[in-house]
Parts: C-alpha cells; structure tokens; sequence
C-alpha cells in the first residue's frame, strides 16, 4: 500500500497532465460552450479531489511515521531514565548492559474502580511481551502482564486486591509489600515495615528490587500517613501514588533480560 501511494505521489504530475489533455481533447469535439464548462468545471473538480486524497494519504503516512518514530525515542529515554534512578546502577553503565530491555505500548482498555482491575495494552507476543512482566508508565509503577495474545496482552493493575509489590524506602533500603485496599485509586497500604526503622511524612517509596518485574528504584509514590504501635512490631503505612492511574494512555513494559538465570538459580536451591 506504501509503495503505491509513493508510486502515486511520484508520478501524480504526469497523471494530472494526461487527465487535463482527456479533458482537452473531449473539449475539442464539442461545440458548446456550456458542454466544455461543465466538462471543465468536472474535470478541476475531479483533479483537486484526486490531489486532496493523495495528499491525505500520504499525510497519514507521514504522521504514523513520525508517532512511531516519538515512541521509539520515547523508549530508549524511558530505558535511560530507569538505568540512571537508582543510585545501585554504575556511573559508567551502558543500555547494552542494563538488565530490563524497555518496551512501550498503548493502553486500550483500563479499569480502576473495581475490586480487581486490569489494563489491555496493544502489543502482545509477536512484539516480544510476555507474561509476568512489570508494567510502568512515566511516573510509576502500573502493573504486571499475565496474559498474551499475538497482538494484544493483559495487566493486571497494581490497583488489584490481591496484588502485592516488593517496595521499600529510597533514603535507607527498609522494604516491605505494597497492596490496593480497594479504596482510592492513589491510596495504597505498605505493610511489613519494621518500626525498627525511622519513618516521616513524605518519604519517597520505590521499587525494592527483590523481584524479577523491576529494578530497584522505579518512584512509586509517598508516605502519606503511618501509625506506630506501643509495642515493638510493623507500621501500618499509608502510600500516596506519583500515578494517577485514571489517566493512563501510554506505558512501558520491562522485560528482564536475566530473568532465564535467576530462574535457574531459584530452581536449584530449592
């Protein structure tokens, strides 16, 4: 289809000019003078229609060029930025040598209000997803794949009950699993947390890294509000999201690269 239309904008030139010479010659044979207008009125009108769709054509080529050109760009700064959040990563690190390959996707389908909500992105394993993926956007975490299909693949949203996320402190490493309630789509719970370890309002938490969706780092959101026991124990830790996940249209899947060798290497200490 491409090559026609350039075949078309290449040559549209010499079939403009034999157009006009048909519409010459059928002048030439008649008479009336109100036959060759109309005819002429026919055939500019014919002509400029001709040129307006091949026109519109080729701009609808060009602009899918260009988005999927953006998106592609949108990628490797997305894989730049992941490699450069966490103070883990080595100054002098490549994206060659970065663990997580960065894909991106569009969203088609997304629910938040229910108990269990999940996403449908618009790439699936013909271009390279796969299940148990971690899924983000450009301001945190979405979700993980876990189901795929040749073009399309499901997430399950991070605003999902029975989800859990390995997440911890930025400023000491304390971790602990984050978890939806069910409640406010910006809202989630950190439990886990051990009161051994200091806790403020507005502490960054991330991705701890303790699993094989994301890398350490990835911002998920702030310590909103938390609770102390009297005694020794875990905190009860509200999490405000960076996120609003009511807004999504585009995100970015990780596919971790290591993922075959930590497998191996979970199998055989078992």
């Amino acid at each position: 289809m491409r090559q026609l239309i350039n075949a078309l904008l290449k040559y549209k030139n010499t079939l403009l000019y034999l157009g006009l010479l048909i519409i010459s010659l059928i002048f030439l044979n008649h008479r009336s003078f109100y036959h060759q207008s109309i005819f002429s009125r026919t055939g500019l009108a014919l002509t400029s229609k001709f040129n307006m769709a091949v026109q519109n054509v080729s701009s609808y080529l060009d602009l899918a060029y260009t988005n999927e050109k953006l998106i592609n760009e949108n990628v490797k700064l997305k894989a730049l930025e992941l490699m450069n959040c966490t103070e883990q990563t080595p100054k002098d690190r490549t994206i060659d040598s970065f663990p997580f390959k960065v894909l991106g996707a569009r969203i088609i389908k997304n629910s938040y209000n229910l108990a269990r909500n999940y996403l449908i992105i618009d790439q699936g394993y013909k271009d390279g997803i796969e299940t148990e993926m971690g899924v983000i956007s450009s301001d945190g975490v979405v979700g993980i794949v876990n189901q795929v299909t040749a073009e399309f693949s499901s997430v399950i949203s991070i605003l999902h009950r029975d989800l859990k996320i390995n997440a911890g402190f930025k400023k000491n490493g304390a971790y602990g699993s984050l978890s939806w309630q069910g409640k406010h789509p910006k809202r989630m719970k950190l439990n886990d947390v051990s009161t051994l370890n200091p806790v403020m309002v507005g502490d960054t938490i991330v991705t701890g890294g303790m699993s094989d969706y994301f890398p350490y780092g990835i911002p998920i959101g702030k310590v909103f509000s938390f609770q102390k026991p009297e005694l020794e124990g875990y905190y009860d830790i509200d999490i405000e999201l960076f996120s609003n996940l009511t807004q999504k249209d585009f995100v970015y899947i990780l596919k971790n690269i290591k993922k075959d060798q930590l497998n191996q290497l979970k199998n055989e200490s078992r």
